[in-house]
């Protein structure tokens, strides 16, 4: 692992988190372990904010968007029945009379 600047810093963490570090990673390694942990979960994070953030959006313009597929909507139909793409077939599934079949 490279890095163009390193900074120390001090943190505390509980004797149980300390205790499995020492146990499963050798000693020279530890800090390039904690390092690559944190690297993934600010990744996470960030992935986990840039969600909410689209999420949040889309609501926001649901009621614009929907008003752009109705509008464009006509014109999307001509174009289907010009270039003759046909409407798929949607098969209706029915629960027969009498609820789910009988366990044999």
């Amino acid at each position: 692992m490279s890095f163009t600047a390193v900074k120390r810093i001090g943190i505390s963490i509980p004797d149980s988190i300390l205790k499995e570090l020492q146990q499963l990673v050798p000693e020279r390694k530890r800090s390039e372990y904690i390092v690559r942990a944190l690297e993934e979960k600010l990744e996470e994070e960030k992935k986990m904010k840039l969600r909410e953030e689209m999420v949040k959006g889309y609501k926001t313009n649901a009621g614009i968007d929907a008003a752009i597929a109705e509008e464009w909507h006509p014109l999307e139909e001509e174009t289907e029945k010009f270039i003759g793409i046909k409407e798929p077939k949607i098969k209706h599934y029915r629960r027969r009379s009498g609820g789910l079949p009988k366990k044999r």
